[in-house]
């Protein structure tokens, strides 16, 4: 890295001395990803890419990093990055990406991503999709940016569900209700936030 202009004594360093991230720094570090052999130092490499300004980092090389990697490390800090950053041109493959079982623990930063990243109208049917296979992942995203449809289907599972689900569906639900009532009292004509219904 100090090749390219950028000397650092550790990959921990970047963090710290790059706030932001400048972009050429973060493509250095997108394309030695894959160079590394060593899965923890990968890792190490994706968690310094949270601190890229938002916007700024190239989907298309993040979501081949994220298709790419046989550890679940390594794709639980790609997600992060994804849902932090909000990188370009991620739209089509984020919702195939967090339809995926094979994004394992991943798909709650993916999940996470989706809500933060796409409009409520395309987010919220992938979202429930998710709740039905891997509800923990999808509940909090879906507290975010569900709509009455939403909740109803969040508080159907209420009875059923037990420990960190039923916590976090009463947190759900209640942000959906509050966010409802909000919206209800708008003046006609007034516009809505983003990711509104």
């Amino acid at each position: 890295m100090a090749d390219a202009g950028f000397p650092v004594p550790s990959v921990a360093a970047i963090r710290e001395r790059f706030q932001p991230l400048p972009i050429a720094l973060a493509e250095l570090l997108l394309e030695w990803i894959p160079r590394l052999e060593e899965g923890p130092l990968q890792e190490s490499v994706a968690w310094a890419l949270l601190a890229a300004r938002k916007g700024t980092l190239d989907g298309a090389k993040l979501s081949e990093l994220f298709d790419a990697a046989s550890s679940d490390d390594l794709k639980h800090a790609l997600a992060a990055v994804i849902h932090q950053t909000r990188p370009r041109n991620l739209g089509e493959w984020l919702l195939a990406a967090v339809r995926d079982r094979r994004s394992g623990t991943a798909r709650n930063q993916l999940a996470a991503a989706v809500a933060k990243m796409l409009p409520s109208e395309r987010a919220i049917p992938v979202l429930l999709e998710v709740f039905y296979e891997a509800p923990l992942a999808a509940v909090h995203p879906l507290g975010k940016v569900g709509d009455v449809h939403a909740r109803d289907i969040l508080a159907a599972a209420l009875p059923t569900a037990t420990g960190p689900l039923r916590r976090e569906l009463r947190q759900a639900i209640a942000r959906i209700e509050r966010r409802c009532a909000k919206h209800s009292l708008r003046r006609p004509g007034e516009d809505s936030p983003p990711n509104s219904f």
